[in-house]
């Protein structure tokens, strides 16, 4: 991420906006030390700009379809194990 900001300060883009989130449990947890978490994510408010002219270059999409599996660790917190982009599935 931070190579990245480098690049893009170096290349007078910036990022604006906020993302929406949509999230929800496709399968219930049921006590259990793993669950499947879903995130329908609205960017279509974000992207990229121009600093210089405050155009913007990118526009995100309104229906990103984000999936992860997270895991309930021996210390009682949950944590991310994988992320998935569901690019083909829609929300």
């Amino acid at each position: 991420m931070l190579s990245d900001a480098k690049r893009f300060d170096a290349q007078g883009v910036r990022t604006y906006g906020t993302l929406g989130h949509r999230i929800s449990w496709p399968r219930a947890v049921n006590g259990g030390a793993s669950a499947v978490i879903s995130d329908c994510q609205d960017r279509s408010h974000s992207g990229s700009l121009d600093v210089a002219t405050g155009n913007k270059l990118t526009v995100g999409v309104a229906r990103d379809h984000y999936q992860g599996r997270m895991v309930k660790g021996r210390d009682g917190v949950w944590r991310v194990e994988q992320v998935y982009y569901l690019k083909d599935e829609p929300c």
